[in-house]
């Protein structure tokens, strides 16, 4: 591929090469060699002439046993269905794509060269036996996640029930005996416990909510400033200092509102719980452009967390509020696992903590947040920063 460039470049073909253009072209020969061997596809397509200028060994491998075409159509056809986000500008390259094709399963990416208006190149792989492994290992996760949701759910509902039966069984031995007042006592101690229990069958009705997210382009500016709108008050109540901090290249992603709306709502109220102690409490939102993503954060300067609790917190059930169900978090990863989003977290004991949210950039320039943020404040509950 480079020694054929290289001879497009070459000022003359009258003249003998110099040594600078010899050494040149025994460099490329080398380089065209480790191209032909490495164990990705590697295909270059010219997009001017419609044909393909380079197809190493790999890709070859990768492409016969499927049957696929490998003509310049028929890899156009299969590899570069969708090249739009290569037209944007400054933009090199596209996401890697996944597609099943009779029985197997190919990741791609692909680039455009730099100055080259021409040639595309794409990287290819048979993802295959990563993606049945993948498969097997978010399976067996599933059903260990599943598993310990059981068991907990046997806990937090088997605690109220036995106290609930076991006042019930004291009241009925004794309720000619005790006076109204004693009654009353036995009867808020139920009350309170079918209370617990009715928050947790909440929680859980949570978990299956947004099963199938209805992604769109949301811009963050938008999205915080209508949230903070609904949530502001609770906020200033505890004189939290709020900073917003919305990068002009970091604001546009693609997420279900109703979903991202959860997710900051729970983040932001575990935030401000953990400053409750704090003499100065400051919440910081911060988004940052990286790549293909937009880093989203919220960092609170609040008690912090110890590394043993920071490695429990997305474990069912586990929490270290009084009163906390231990799924909020739980619910928050599910969430933004479905709509291809990361969440990591990073804290100090003392000194406070960061979730840091990774959300796909959108492809599209017409944000859609503002109206889709504001369907979800007006079915909001004016207390639901508090749950």
């Amino acid at each position: 591929m480079i020694k054929a460039l290289f001879h497009r470049l070459l000022p003359s073909r009258n003249r003998p090469p110099s040594l600078l253009e010899e050494s040149f072209c025994k460099s490329s020969c080398i380089f065209t060699d480790v191209l032909r061997d490495i164990d990705t596809g590697l295909i270059i397509l010219d997009t001017t002439e419609k044909k393909v200028f380079f197809k190493n060994g790999h890709a070859v491998k990768i492409l016969e046993p499927l049957h696929a075409a490998q003509d310049y159509e028929g890899l156009a056809a299969l590899l570069c269905s969708d090249l739009d986000p290569l037209q944007q500008p400054g933009r090199t390259r596209s996401r890697q794509t996944i597609i099943h094709y009779e029985h197997r399963v190919l990741g791609y990416t692909v680039y455009k060269i730099p100055g080259d208006q021409r040639h595309i190149s794409i990287f290819i792989q048979d993802i295959t036996d990563r993606h049945r492994l993948a498969a097997i290992d978010e399976a067996t996760e599933m059903m260990n996640n599943i598993g310990c949701l059981f068991s907990g759910i046997r806990h937090e509902i088997g605690n109220p029930l036995n106290s609930i039966k076991m006042a019930l069984t004291v009241l009925q031995n004794n309720i000619k005996k005790y006076s109204p007042e004693e009654i009353d006592v036995y009867f808020n101690r139920i009350s309170g416990e079918i209370s617990k229990m009715e928050t947790l069958l909440k929680s859980l009705k949570n978990f299956s909510m947004f099963e199938t997210p209805r992604t769109s382009d949301v811009d963050l500016a938008m999205f915080f400033d209508n949230l903070m709108q609904l949530l502001g008050a609770d906020i200033q109540a505890k004189k939290v200092a709020v900073r917003i901090d919305i990068a002009p290249d970091a604001k546009q992603i693609m997420v279900d509102p109703r979903a991202l709306q959860h997710v900051t709502m729970n983040l932001l109220a575990n935030a401000v719980d953990a400053m409750t102690e704090t003499p100065k409490p400051q919440l910081l939102v911060r988004s940052q452009s990286r790549g293909n993503v937009i880093l989203l954060s919220i960092t609170d300067n609040g008690c912090g967390m110890s590394e043993e609790l920071a490695r429990d917190v997305f474990k069912p059930f586990f929490t270290t509020k009084p009163h906390g169900t231990g799924l909020g978090l739980v619910i928050s990863k599910k969430m933004l696992t479905q709509m291809h989003c990361g969440i990591e977290l990073v804290s100090e004991k003392g000194i406070g903590t960061t979730f840091h949210l990774t959300l796909p950039k959108s492809a599209s320039k017409a944000p859609r947040g503002d109206a889709a943020i504001g369907r979800s404040r007006e079915n909001a509950r004016p207390s639901a920063f508090a749950c």
